[in-house]
């Protein structure tokens, strides 16, 4: 079966006569109140808020907005919201120490390099992009007050990542006042739904509470899992943990990266990216546990054909990264560089690419079977090999994107 092909022709089709509740269905973890409750018949007003708090973003920030967009192309008012005020808060989800106070130049040239990356998948112009400054900077004393008196701290402390805080060192004031701001963008958007990551589950809970105390009708939440870096491991996508796919990455590399995911998170990178129906979930399973390998490449193929609007430049990727690993055809452009001196050995000479956060790792490539030699004898290479001492030309492939080549002087 041609997911790839699926996938891309409903990626860019018309939708009026497709079922929005099983497109989110597939992809929503945590709803409340339940699907059922929500009446997508009626015009909606959804919310998800951004706080541009980087300038670099990667994939797995973009998880949530496959789901503003199906509201969007269903007919709905979004609102993608900057949270431009927010920011230089700080969201403490999940945090152990306090964020650094961006300035107003950092926020803006952050915002306009992540709307630019958001744009390489949606148009955005079909979203209103309100900036939470226009309301929260103006609420005076006195209206923050008032609504403090309604909300009970004991119940905010209840958040484990705020209790792990307080033993650890405290969290300020500001970083207890992040949910309620976030909570009055719901208020001031009159927002019907609101959409996050299962880390924002808390924060979207006490928007619900807000909008209660001012008189408006509490809003639907709907969150997506935050999803699994390239490892497997169980850890969420993190440049700090690199195990991500940065969405400025070329398509070779985004290529390549995908190709590495291990077969445990095909499904979840498959239905977080596509828009999947329910009833072609049980085809998708059986398609990845017959065909692990097909399924991955299909994968790849799609995402990079929904960037480049094109699902030409995903099969011509697919033919590149066949015709280099699978064939083993490289070229003089796949190799990377690196100078040695007589007597060094691979370990540091490998280590000196900066390729590799350690020496363990290397190892543990080594263990692996993840490292070759690409001379005329080209073979794995047991962990013994990392104490050799390297000769002029050799080269080295470490992994799936990875090629060196080494010259001693």
């Amino acid at each position: 079966m041609n997911f790839t092909k699926i996938l891309f022709d409903r990626f860019n089709a018309n939708w009026k006569d497709i079922d929005i509740k099983s497109l989110l269905r597939v992809k929503a973890r945590t709803v409340l109140p339940s699907m059922g409750d929500i009446d997508l018949k009626k015009p909606q007003r959804v919310k998800l808020g951004i706080d541009p708090t980087g300038s670099e973003i990667h994939i797995g920030h973009l998880a949530p907005l496959f789901i503003l967009d199906i509201f969007a192309r269903a007919g709905h008012h979004v609102d993608f919201v900057i949270g431009d005020f927010t920011c230089k808060i700080g969201d403490p989800s999940g945090r152990v120490s306090e964020r650094e106070i961006l300035t107003d130049a950092q926020i803006a040239k952050n915002l306009q390099t992540y709307i630019d990356q958001v744009n390489r998948y949606f148009d955005v112009s079909r979203w209103a992009t309100p900036r939470n400054s226009e309301w929260l900077a103006k609420i005076t004393m006195a209206e923050l007050i008032g609504i403090t008196q309604n909300l009970n701290l004991a119940t905010i402390l209840q958040r484990d990542d705020f209790r792990k805080r307080l033993e650890t060192g405290g969290i300020t004031m500001a970083e207890l006042m992040y949910g309620i701001m976030q909570g009055m963008d719901s208020v001031a958007l009159k927002t019907t739904i609101e959409l996050g990551g299962n880390d924002q589950l808390l924060n979207l809970q006490q928007g619900r509470e807000l909008q209660r105390i001012h008189g408006q009708p509490p809003q639907a939440i709907i969150v997506t899992p935050l999803i699994e870096g390239l490892c497997g491991t169980g850890k969420k996508m993190s440049k700090s943990l690199n195990n991500y796919i940065a969405v400025t990455a070329t398509l070779e590399d985004k290529f390549g990266k995908m190709m590495s995911l291990p077969d445990n998170l095909l499904e979840q990178y498959w239905t977080t990216f596509g828009y999947f129906l329910e009833s072609e979930l049980p085809s998708l399973r059986e398609f990845i546990k017959t065909q692990p390998l097909e399924a991955k490449k299909q994968l790849a193929t799609y995402f990079i054909a929904i960037e480049a609007k094109s699902i030409q430049e995903g099969e011509k990727q697919r033919t590149a990264f066949e015709k280099k690993f699978s064939k083993k055809e490289l070229t003089d452009n796949d190799f990377i560089q690196i100078t040695a001196k007589h007597g060094d050995r691979l370990i540091d000479v490998l280590m000196s690419s900066g390729k590799f956060k350690s020496k363990g790792d290397l190892k543990r490539l080594f263990i692996s079977k993840a490292i070759r030699n690409l001379g005329a004898q080209a073979a794995e290479m047991s962990e013994l090999a990392l104490e050799m001492q390297v000769v002029d030309g050799m080269e080295v492939g470490v992994g799936r994107l990875n090629f060196f080549r080494i010259k001693v002087v």
